[in-house]
């Protein structure tokens, strides 16, 4: 056994049964130790996440700042079959293996991101997380409530809502890599039905490459009101803006061993992975340039609302927002710069309707709008005197509407059963320059499509804590078009993809409320995968359909109080995914293959515990999660596989009964070298890769007021 390996080993014994449950809840949960409700809203009705039928995962806004999460990527530690990857701005999300690797303007993400009920794109996803409430993961498919994009599941973020108090809080962290984040949030009652919310977030830290590269300099700022002149009418308004400084992340070769000149599948450049430089014996590979820490462009506006009102047994709810986002990074493909530019301007508008009260029928209609304008050229060699686009598209519009329904009928007290529907139709709008490799020429594409989805669902009570459910449902996400133009021989249009979904779970709590099983059984049908493999060195890198995906597995999630001061989660995930008919245009065959970024197996656990110190509390938490093997692309290219890893974070925090706290924690512990989005080729390659960040820890004093 390698001391590598015997590492791994001791990490796991001292993280107590590998990291994070389904809720993670106050580690004191009460005198009797039971655990304590978590109310979620991910599918659009406020309900106990143990009366909900499906695998909701939520992290509660205090659990970020324990633990030092400070945006969407540091949720995934949480979060058991999910993958949140760095690519640039941009946030790759994967949900049970469904989701997207493209991030170029004609190619939508997989897995929905949803910011105070309204959806936003994946570029708006990579900015910093404050003054959070809660974080809900909601695997798909999602077609009748979410419709377009939501084929693999929602991440949902809902902030803080304003209060009719002056409370407010502050939090300052410092750590390693130069790290220094503040952020304060502060209530303003204006009146007896009106009240307003500042919160302003700055974060800062050296990057963690040895170029000076992925290096933070974010600040952000919200401002929201929540206007309630009676118990019928509340109209809730925010606005932020968020910046991002620094330096982007490069990507680092991966596959090449330079001691023997040969390909070794997990070496690389140096023996610190994330030094990017190409330095003294491996100058020679610096043919267009020394990578350094580079330039960084990335500014976004947001504004949205929600209005609800009561009409006698109707409530009515209207949620409008807006976006406009200015992305334009440059970085360092190994040896290559690049720059991946984004620009959006995006409009959406829900309006629903459902029974006010509980009652025998409970039900929601509603529809919806969306309006996207948006392009990204993609750069490479900028640096040089013959830099040209990878991708040009000058213009992409996507315009949506949709309208959707869900009903659930008790039949008795313990049987309910579920139908739901939405009809969604989507025009896409696209005109550019084709890559030079295939005849630099403008190309045209202008589509409709449409859909309709469906879900039914069953619920039963077995017990008063204990539900059985089952549902079958539908996701769907819109064709899209390759840059080229179309000819008579060639049509550059991209089918759109479906995904039928099957589960059937099981949640209860036993021993008087202080322990928590959940159980989910899940079988997928992907038809018509939109795929890309890139390669940064391919004159083009086609987008096509892949056939058939399968995908199945099972999920178990357990939380238990074992004192009133101990809490111990454990979370254990099984998926397989097989490509069952994958045959490319050229004639290659993938059949059999698993998809990108799907590992079979996720196992989470941790324990916290509590105690007490003086007058104040003094709480330890140990998490861990272990993923094993996957690939980065659906050809399973050299360079592009991550074997299975291990990750181990901790933290101790002391409650004042003053009101104040300090903290410390540390994350990736094990120092795991574990790869984000990655792609074969570069120089030499055979592959290049992000990575996840190395191990980082920090003191944290927050105060409430």
């Amino acid at each position: 056994m390698s001391k590598r390996q015997s590492g791994r080993l001791l990490s796991l014994a001292v993280g107590g049964l590998i990291a994070a449950g389904p809720a993670l809840a106050d580690p004191s949960p009460g005198p009797d130790a039971t655990l304590e409700e978590v109310i979620v809203t991910s599918q659009k009705v406020a309900r106990d996440l143990q009366d909900t039928p499906a695998a909701v995962t939520a992290l509660s806004g205090a659990d970020l700042v324990v633990t030092g999460v400070t945006d969407l990527r540091g949720v995934q530690m949480y979060v058991p079959q999910v993958r949140f990857q760095a690519q640039g701005n941009n946030t790759q999300v994967f949900v049970r293996g469904v989701g997207t690797g493209l991030d170029l303007p004609n190619i939508e993400p997989s897995v929905g991101f949803i910011v105070n009920g309204a959806y936003v794109p994946r570029e708006a996803s990579s900015a910093a997380l404050f003054d959070v409430a809660q974080v809900e993961v909601l695997p798909g498919p999602q077609g009748t409530l979410y419709g377009r994009s939501a084929i693999g599941g929602t991440v949902g973020v809902t902030f803080n809502r304003p209060t009719q108090d002056n409370n407010g809080s502050i939090l300052m962290e410092a750590g390693n890599y130069s790290f220094g984040h503040v952020g304060y949030a502060q209530n303003l009652p204006l009146g007896e039905d009106f009240a307003a919310r500042v919160a302003v977030d700055s974060n800062y830290r050296e990057g963690y490459m040895a170029s000076g590269a992925d290096s933070r300099r974010d600040n952000g700022i919200r401002v929201s009101g929540l206007y309630t002149p009676g118990e019928t009418l509340s109209l809730y308004a925010w606005a932020q803006y968020l910046s991002k400084g620094g330096h982007p992340a490069n990507l680092v070769n991966k596959g090449f061993d330079p001691a023997t000149g040969e390909y070794s599948e997990n070496a690389f450049l140096h023996d610190d992975p994330w030094n990017d430089t190409r330095t003294g014996d491996l100058e020679p590979l610096a043919i267009f340039g020394q990578p350094q820490g580079d330039q960084q462009r990335y500014d976004t506006f947001m504004a949205g609302a929600e209005l609800g009102w009561t009409l006698g047994q109707v409530r009515m709810t209207y949620i409008p927002a807006y976006l406009w986002l200015d992305s334009s990074p440059q970085y360092w493909l190994g040896g290559i710069r690049a720059q991946l530019n984004a620009h959006h301007n995006q409009l959406s508008q829900e309006l629903r309707f459902a029974n006010a009260e509980p009652g025998r029928v409970n039900w929601l209609a509603g529809v919806y709008s969306y309006e996207l304008r948006n392009d990204g050229p993609f750069y490479l060699f900028t640096n040089q005197p013959f830099q040209f686009p990878q991708s040009d598209i000058r213009h992409n519009s996507v315009s949506s509407l949709a309208a959707f329904g869900e009903a659930t009928l008790s039949v008795t007290d313990a049987l309910r059963l579920t139908i739901g529907g939405r009809y969604s139709r989507d025009e896409r709008d696209a005109d550019g320059v084709a890559p030079p490799a295939v005849g630099t020429g403008p190309f045209e594409f202008l589509r409709t499509f449409s859909n309709v989805d469906w879900k039914l669902g069953a619920e039963y009570d077995l017990a008063p804590d204990s539900l059985l459910y089952a549902a079958v449902q539908t996701g769907y996400k819109p064709g899209t078009y390759n840059e080229i133009p179309s000819t008579p021989e060639f049509d550059n249009l991209v089918r759109e993809s479906t995904l039928t979904a099957w589960t059937t779970g099981l949640k209860t709590r036993l021993a008087g409320g202080a322990l928590q099983v959940n159980t989910e059984l899940y079988y997928y049908d992907y038809k018509d995968l939109q795929i890309q493999a890139y390669s940064v060195s391919a004159p083009f890198n086609p987008v096509f359909n892949a056939q058939k995906i399968e995908i199945y597995g099972a999920q178990v999630d357990v939380l238990w109080a074992v004192s009133a001061n101990g809490l111990l989660s454990f979370n254990a995930a099984y998926s397989k995914a097989e490509n069952k008919e994958f045959v490319a245009p050229d004639g290659s065959d993938y059949s059999g293959l698993a998809p990108p970024y799907a590992p079979e197996w996720t196992l989470l656990g941790g324990y916290s515990h509590a105690f007490a110190l003086g007058a104040g509390t003094l709480r330890a938490r140990v998490d861990g999660r272990y993923e094993s093997r996957w690939w980065a692309d659906y050809v399973q290219n050299p360079g592009v596989r991550q074997d299975g890893a291990f990750k181990a974070d901790a933290s101790l925090t002391y409650e004042s009964p003053a009101g104040w706290q300090l903290g410390l924690w540390g994350k990736n512990l094990t120092n795991e070298a574990v790869l984000a989005a990655t792609a074969a080729a570069g120089i030499p390659g055979p592959g290049t890769a992000y990575l996840e960040p190395p191990r980082t820890f920090g003191l944290r004093f927050t105060t409430a007021f």
